[in-house]
């Protein structure tokens, strides 16, 4: 998964749903990357610039959605058009890879635009003498989803967060998450290939997907307590999507407080399944953590003492502050991709209990170093 040598990605739709977890996984495993948003397709010189400066350009740009069918045929149309024109004017031999979708196989206007905006990106490939990788995806779904446009299972987890009703019709899914759309994409850049490929997700109904994030959501969303998730990977994936349609309103949660003459007892983590709980101590002052996760499940909560957590979503600015104390007990769960950290803000040693979905692993720890404030990530 590492980088290699002086490649620089190119990312178009840098601000979406795809652009941003691309974003996020390129950062993570040590890339050079250059973006370009709807401001960098309307200004000719900034497209020129961007592609003159890419060894690949990640096309993930297009339209989806608009005021009428001809909006979403032209929109796609014209964005494949501008990267073969900003060929044309510099000359500049990056290859392709684009993020097609499974749309294509069925009819429908969206299908018939990516399947024009592919054509036209194969045709520059093949006269350009670089290499295309057409990926057809099917349904893409993960953190941070737009609910009511990005997908179904981000629209799903949403309400369920909320505790909204949902309408659930008798549709078919095939579900690939979004982080292994990314490392897709990437093992592309690095693999020499070309052509198209189609990824193959996990089938499924719409009702059964429904029922699952139910099943999953439920004890969650009401008492904070964890479902089984350690061995399948299918429900981590959905428990984190929910996870993301909770933050930041749902936290911190309240833990229940059981006391009589001897003291108080408080319920930490519930949960079905395996886990890791630990302990740590801090001195007043030092700040723990500065790190993120991909996928880990993980739980703050002090038990004594004063401290402050902080959380950010990677590539934005939004720091949220909470201010805990061990007096009066909360947990708060760190969403993947938000770099968090725990500082001692009392003046005796603070005791904090974390728990993770599963064992520590070394070699495959899910945990990357990045400070919350004072480290600014790439634009």
């Amino acid at each position: 998964m590492g980088a290699a040598l002086m490649t620089v990605v190119g990312v178009t739709g840098s601000n979406g749903f795809f652009g941003w977890h691309l974003r996020c996984r390129l950062f993570t495993f040590g890339w050079e990357t250059k973006v370009a948003d709807r401001s960098t397709f309307a200004n000719t010189d900034m497209l020129d610039e961007f592609v003159s400066a890419c060894d690949v350009v990640v096309h993930l740009a297009g339209v989806n959605r608009a005021n009428s069918e001809d909006e979403i045929v032209s929109g796609n149309r014209e964005l494949a058009d501008a990267l073969v024109d900003a060929r044309a004017r510099t000359d500049a031999k990056f290859d392709v890879i684009f993020a097609n979708s499974a749309k294509i196989e069925l009819p429908g206007i969206y299908g018939e635009a990516k399947d024009h905006a592919s054509q036209i990106l194969a045709a520059d490939a093949k006269q350009a003498g670089v290499r295309l990788v057409d990926v057809v995806f099917p349904h893409l779904y993960g953190e941070f989803g737009i609910p009511f446009y990005n997908s179904a299972v981000t629209t799903f987890a949403h309400q369920l967060a909320k505790g909204e009703e949902s309408q659930v019709n008798d549709g078919q899914l095939e579900l690939l998450h979004i982080q292994d759309a990314c490392e897709l994409i990437i093992e592309s850049v690095t693999n020499g290939s070309s052509g198209r490929i189609r990824p193959t997700g996990t089938e499924i109904t719409v009702p059964a997907c429904h029922e699952l994030m139910t099943s999953l959501a439920a004890p969650y969303v009401h008492s904070g307590t964890l479902p089984h998730i350690a061995e399948d990977h299918l429900e981590l994936r959905l428990f984190n999507t929910i996870r993301s349609q909770m933050w930041p309103d749902a936290y911190p949660m309240k833990l229940t407080r059981h006391a009589d003459h001897r003291g108080a007892f408080f319920e930490v983590v519930r949960a079905w399944g395996q886990g890791q709980t630990s302990i740590s101590t801090t001195v007043p002052g030092v700040v723990r953590g500065e790190h993120y996760h991909l996928n880990k499940v993980e739980r703050f909560a002090v038990i004594s003492g004063q401290a402050q957590i902080r959380v950010r979503r990677l590539f934005t600015n939004d720091t949220y502050r909470y201010d805990v104390t061990g007096s009066e007990p909360v947990f708060i769960d760190m969403p993947p991709l938000c770099t968090h950290d725990i500082t001692n803000t009392g003046s005796d040693e603070l005791v904090t209990l974390f728990w993770s979905h599963d064992h520590f692993d070394p070699a495959n720890g899910d945990t990357y170093p990045l400070k919350v404030v004072g480290e600014d990530l790439p634009a």
